[in-house]
């Protein structure tokens, strides 16, 4: 009994491509749970992994057994692609329609379900060889597809806004709409463009992009899927600075954008549009940071003018 457990540890290991050193590689880090029990963390890169530079990352996933999906944005380049994790390579790779902006992706049961950008539709491929199953329209929110996850009952869509929404696991009816909110930011303070998505664990962890408020971000946000309030942040800043100049000189167009977490091994995995690396993190508690570093570092977009001053003011014992 003892040595299929080992076994199954080891094939799950593999599978995400990370146990050249197994059974040393708990070393790394990663195994344990991610989540944090303070408001900012921050990270510690424990793998540097290659990354297609020319795709624009638009959602990233695993699958149980450790097969790592991708979704790439533009119209006429977008598509969903099986991607080796050590390599950063194309194993299976499907284009969308030139019409389609891929954007936010997950598994439900033996579908790879994409969200498309301004197309209001869904596409469903077979997560074998990601062969285009069907295409059906959707109207949810704004009718802008950013990111989708799932807790294994529900799944989960942004729209650019601040609006969380629950949808239908089948049919993606909505079920329910919640807005965004950190009241630690101020009083009923919204939280604006949660680009991708990923569960982890109970929670939903989203990067932030607040494209139409100016601004762009390198931080992530946890939020209770229940509720949609925040439950913290953590600060990703300087892991853009690691890609080439062409990402590191546009950081608005080239944004961090991509988390994927694989539950088997508690292994979370992040990358950005067009970065040339993806990166295995540790997360760490910054319990010595508070509200008025989300305000400083994480480009909300919001914290502009008189209302700048006004969360300053909320903000002075963060």
């Amino acid at each position: 009994m003892a040595f299929g457990a080992t076994t199954l540890v080891l094939c799950s290991c593999l599978a995400v491509g990370l146990c050249s050193t197994w059974p040393w590689s708990r070393k790394l880090g990663g195994e344990s749970s991610p989540l944090t029990e303070t408001y900012v963390s921050s990270y510690e890169i424990i793998q540097d992994f290659p990354h297609d530079g020319t795709a624009f990352t638009q959602g990233l996933v695993f699958d149980a057994a450790g097969q790592l999906y991708e979704s790439d944005g533009l119209f006429g380049k977008s598509a969903v692609r099986k991607v080796d994790v050590k390599t950063g390579t194309s194993q299976v790779r499907t284009l969308n329609t030139r019409t389609h902006f891929g954007e936010g992706i997950e598994i439900v049961g033996n579908k790879l379900v994409q969200l498309t950008w301004k197309n209001n539709m869904i596409n469903e491929f077979s997560l074998s060889d990601l062969t285009l199953q069907r295409s059906l329209p959707f109207n949810v929110g704004n009718r802008e597809g950013w990111g989708l996850a799932s807790d294994g009952k529900h799944l989960y869509l942004t729209d650019s806004t601040d609006a969380l929404f629950t949808l239908n696991m089948t049919t993606y009816a909505q079920i329910k709409k919640m807005k965004i909110i950190d009241p630690k930011l101020g009083e009923n303070f919204a939280i604006h463009g949660v680009n991708e998505l990923e569960m982890v664990e109970d929670e939903l962890w989203g990067n932030i992009y607040p494209m139409y408020q100016g601004s762009h971000s390198e931080c992530i946000v946890r939020i209770n899927p229940s509720t949609g309030a925040v439950i913290g942040w953590i600060d990703m800043r300087g892991l853009l600075h690691k890609q080439r100049a062409m990402v590191q000189q546009s950081p608005h167009n080239y944004v961090l954008n991509g988390v994927a977490y694989h539950k088997t091994s508690g292994r979370l995995y992040v990358t950005g549009k067009q970065w040339d690396h993806m990166y295995q993190v540790r997360i760490k508690p910054a319990p010595e940071l508070g509200a008025a570093h989300v305000a400083q570092h994480c480009g909300l977009g919001d914290l502009t003018g008189a209302l700048k001053k006004k969360a300053g003011r909320r903000l002075r014992v963060g």
